[in-house]
């Protein structure tokens, strides 16, 4: 969907996807090792990225984030997401760090808090899922730093299992107290 959301926290930036970020996300995606736990798709073309970016912005079930590091990096170096929306519900996912110099500077936290931080205040949602891997050790640390509880697992098409995670709004806002420090706003 498109969108006009951002959020700013630290050292990170949330704001919407725009069409010169497609080239980096399509390279980042072809990565084996940045998306060995994403649903398979296959090598991505340009032409496939391209029919990836209209649909996204075209969406009303997808809102997607492009990741800027605002101190050292200063550019583009990630994406999150939330999709799926049921009623008050929707699913967090898609966080990629796929800057290599970004990595290791709390960014993918950062941007998965802004990211549902919007997903409470901004859209009106009460939970919030995700579906991580059990071997993406990173991911899995992320959501415990971010309040989930696992509430189940299933097989997943490329070995091994998913954990399925959730939280609350209430749990959200209880597990950080320093929600207020985040500036939301709209470009």
């Amino acid at each position: 969907m498109k969108h006009r959301y951002c959020a700013e926290y630290k050292n990170c930036k949330i704001r919407p996807v725009w069409h010169e970020d497609i080239e980096l996300y399509r390279i980042w995606r072809n990565n084996e090792m940045l998306s060995r736990y994403l649903t398979p798709v296959g090598k991505i073309t340009p032409e496939m990225q391209e029919k990836w970016y209209k649909n996204n912005q075209e969406d009303p079930d997808v809102i997607s984030f492009s990741v800027e590091e605002t101190v050292d990096l200063k550019r583009l170096v990630g994406s999150a997401s939330l999709y799926e929306f049921v009623g008050n519900t929707a699913e967090v996912g898609k966080t990629i760090i796929g800057d290599d110099d970004a990595r290791g500077k709390s960014l993918g936290f950062y941007s998965e808090l802004m990211t549902v931080y919007i997903g409470f205040e901004k859209l009106g949602l009460e939970k919030i899922v995700a579906r991580i891997h059990e071997d993406n050790v990173a991911s899995m640390k992320r959501a415990r730093r971010l309040g989930y509880t696992i509430t189940g697992k299933h097989p997943f098409e490329n070995g091994g299992y998913e954990c399925e995670l959730m939280a609350t709004k209430e749990q959200f806002y209880t597990t950080h107290p320093f929600l207020h420090e985040i500036h939301i706003y709209e470009e």
